[in-house]
Parts: structure tokens; C-alpha cells; sequence
């Protein structure tokens, strides 16, 4: 594909009168953009270190967690739900953390519910948010 693409270039300069040196042949590949070495490494870049004061619980919800508990996707169940939040009360915190922390059937929630800045304890604290909106006291 690449070379269909020079030769494209290379067609069209000559027909519009102009003429391709190796020079100029060379300034037409791609080369990174200084500072970046494109999309691949965006996305697998850390996030930015939180530097503010803890967050909330209903800080960290309404900063990651609600994208999916406030619209039950792919079955999140949504603060106020004290029927769905009961069940996974009943497993406890640990492993509520558990799945908070290192995600949940990969696809269903991601690792750290998405907030890769978030503390352990901010994560816990949304937790507890969702909980007590439900009417849920934090299980043991």
C-alpha cells in the first residue's frame, strides 16, 4: 500500500509537470511528530498522578462510575438499586474491592472502574457511595 502511494504521488508530480528527486522522494514518507510516537502510545500511557485532596466517594462516581452505574450498561447496577446492590452486598466488601480494583469478567468493568488515578480508598469510598444511596450499610 505504501508503495502504491508513492507511486501515486510520483505519477501525479510528473504529470503536473514536476519532477521527484531522491530528496524529495524522501520527505515524503511519515515521520513521527516530535514528542509522540503516535496513537499506540497515547493510549497505553499512564494517566496524570492525582495531585489534589482525596475524592469522595460521590466524587469519584460522578468522575468515573456513573459513565456506567448511572445507566445500568452492560448490567452496572445503578445507585438506588437496592435490590441488584444487595446481592453483591452480600459477598462483601473484600470482594467487592476485589472487583472494583482489578476489574470484573474484563469486558463487564474495567480494572479500577476506569479511574487508573484513583486511590484504593477512593475507590472504596465510591463504593460505600453506591451502597448507602441504595440503602445499603457497608458489609463486612
Amino acid at each position: 500500500m505504501k508503495t502504491y502511494l508513492k507511486m501515486s504521488v510520483v505519477l501525479f508530480l510528473l504529470m503536473t509537470g514536476g519532477s521527484v528527486s531522491a530528496a524529495q522522494e524522501g520527505a515524503l514518507k511519515n515521520k513521527p511528530v516530535e514528542g509522540t510516537q503516535g496513537y499506540r502510545d497515547e493510549i497505553y500511557r499512564p494517566p496524570e498522578p492525582y495531585k489534589g485532596p482525596p475524592r469522595t466517594g460521590a466524587q469519584v462516581y460522578a468522575y468515573r462510575c456513573a459513565a456506567c452505574h448511572a445507566k445500568t450498561t452492560q448490567g452496572a447496577p445503578m445507585p438506588g438499586d437496592d435490590i441488584e446492590w444487595r446481592i453483591r452486598a452480600r459477598q462483601g466488601m473484600k470482594v467487592l474491592m476485589q472487583h472494583t480494583i482489578n476489574g470484573y469478567k474484563q469486558l463487564l468493568m474495567p480494572a479500577r472502574g476506569g479511574c487508573l488515578n484513583c486511590s484504593d480508598a477512593e475507590l472504596k469510598a465510591a463504593v460505600i457511595y453506591m451502597l448507602e444511596r441504595s440503602g445499603i450499610k457497608q458489609p463486612s
